[in-house]
């Protein structure tokens, strides 16, 4: 039986900070203040992270968590996460193996055809939570993504871990932070619902109690007089 997903938990490295979505206008100024160096660098902050809130909170996707990279006390933030749940997924052994197919058929399609994507690397790792397949592409030279998508075993979902930046400069280091982000990543899969009888729905039979035994040497029981 394949389980859902009840729970994720990141660890974020230090500068990075990380909330649920929708929730950005209520802790965008504690982030500031942990982050950033003057009234100015806060403000940046803030609006930045509610930026990158909006933007996670567009998609109408079953994200569960976003967040941000500050390197500098400047309040600029230089890369977004987004971590979603894709319910979409292969099963069985061979999940990622499969899930990595489907991706390198993308890319062969992106080579055929126009696109705005362009795809440097793709490969099959394993990390504590699971399997997983990492993505490496880029939206023309101003934004560049790590994806990361793991695949827990025997759940019916998979963590999709989306880094994107647009500092050519940082990408690797990105890369860098994405897979620490990943290793450290807990998923916590939902205990199986006990099976339920829907109203109208027929019943099982009952089962029937066994004959009693017959008495040794082939006696009859005596009667009541």
């Amino acid at each position: 039986m394949k389980h859902q997903i009840s729970r994720i938990d990141l660890r974020l490295p230090p500068r990075w900070c990380g909330w649920r979505p929708g929730d950005a206008p209520r802790v965008a100024q504690r982030f500031a203040t942990d982050l950033t160096s003057g009234p100015v660098a806060a403000a940046r902050l803030r609006s930045a992270i509610e930026a990158v809130d909006r933007a996670v909170v567009g998609h109408h996707s079953r994200h569960v968590r976003a967040g941000a990279w500050v390197p500098e006390p400047s309040g600029d933030v230089v890369a977004g996460l987004a971590c979603e749940l894709l319910a979409e997924v292969p099963d069985g052994p061979g999940a990622a193996a499969s899930y990595l197919h489907r991706v390198r058929r993308k890319i062969y399609r992106s080579r055929t055809q126009t696109t705005r994507y362009a795809y440097h690397a793709t490969s099959l790792r394993e990390v504590p939570a699971g399997d997983a397949v990492v993505t490496l592409r880029s939206h023309g030279v101003l934004r560049h993504e790590v994806i990361w998508t793991v695949l827990p075993p025997g759940s019916a979902e998979a963590v999709e871990l989306r880094f994107d930046t647009r500092s050519s400069e940082r990408y690797q280091d990105l890369i860098t932070h994405a897979e620490t982000i990943a290793h450290g990543l807990q998923v916590v899969l939902a205990a199986p619902r006990p099976s339920t009888v829907l109203p109208g729905a027929p019943r099982p039979p009952a089962p029937r109690p066994a004959p009693a035994p017959s008495p040794p040497g082939g006696a009859v029981p005596a009667t009541a007089p």
